[in-house]
């Protein structure tokens, strides 16, 4: 009987014992359980600094990259590369964009493309639009600074947007971020989009700096502005201004046409 009412109380003991360690361990952990994070992504904060510009910025101008061409899936590849326009570029690959004609079919369209126009399309209209929605936030950024990231913002607005009216015609006109779930989405004339954008790229031509005045090769810069705003000319024809444009791009910019190819 003794020895019975020993061992409970040595049971008793090593329970209590168990659990003050317990409590010991939990109160002790308490910090290291809860570490502070080293970053927290929240819109208002994020987009209120220039380096949020910035990263916006290069996000849009990665997914610009592949309009024409993603990673090594394409030999061949137009702004157009979803349209009648398109055309095969190699037909030895099982990536859709390889061989458009065999590839891709009426019953697998949405699960061989839905990433292109997520990502490439609608993804590039999002990023800019963030950056519009914002940078009024940011403070400390010059005049000059501000309206070049604007206009590079209405770059990439635009350069999706001519591309999608013309395939598509009247479609939905997105300028400011989305910042609830939307399903109810009207469309937009398409004529109105491109007056909006043509206005948009008059901006850019006059705010985006030249490459040579740029410290970084690959943003866009003035000369793909006044690119773009040649084609929203011509697709508003606006003919005479287009020429116009066309002659300042080809005679007073640093470039010149392509005379030889660029491998022998």
């Amino acid at each position: 009987m003794n020895n019975n009412r020993l061992n409970n109380k040595k049971k008793g003991l090593s329970g209590l014992t168990a659990a003050a360690c317990g409590l010991l361990l939990l109160c002790g952990c308490s910090d290291f359980l809860e570490p502070k994070p080293l970053s927290f992504y929240d819109p208002t904060t994020t987009f209120t600094t220039e380096a949020g510009l910035q990263a916006t910025m290069a996000a849009a101008d990665k997914q610009l990259r592949d309009i024409w061409i993603n990673g090594e899936s394409n030999a061949l590849a137009l702004e157009y590369r979803l349209s009648e326009l398109a055309a095969n570029g190699k037909t030895d690959e099982s990536n859709p964009f390889c061989d458009i004609n065999g590839t891709l079919t009426p019953t697998n369209m949405r699960d061989q493309t839905g990433w292109f126009w997520n990502d490439v399309y609608y993804s590039g209209i999002k990023f800019p639009n963030t950056i519009l929605t914002y940078i009024n936030g940011v403070e400390g950024l010059e005049e000059a600074t501000k309206n070049a990231y604007i206009g590079r913002a209405y770059f990439h607005r635009a350069i999706r947007y001519l591309n999608l009216v013309f395939q598509f015609k009247d479609i939905p006109l997105l300028t400011k971020v989305i910042s609830v779930p939307k399903q109810n989405y009207a469309t937009t004339d398409r004529k109105a989009i491109l007056d909006m954008i043509t206005k948009d790229m008059e901006f850019a031509v006059e705010w985006v700096p030249e490459q040579k005045d740029m410290d970084m090769v690959g943003q866009v810069n003035k000369g793909a502005c006044r690119q773009l705003l040649i084609k929203c000319y011509l697709a508003t024809g606006q003919w005479e201004k287009a020429k116009e444009q066309a002659d300042i791009l080809i005679d007073k910019s640093g470039y010149e046409l392509m005379k030889e190819p660029f491998f022998g």
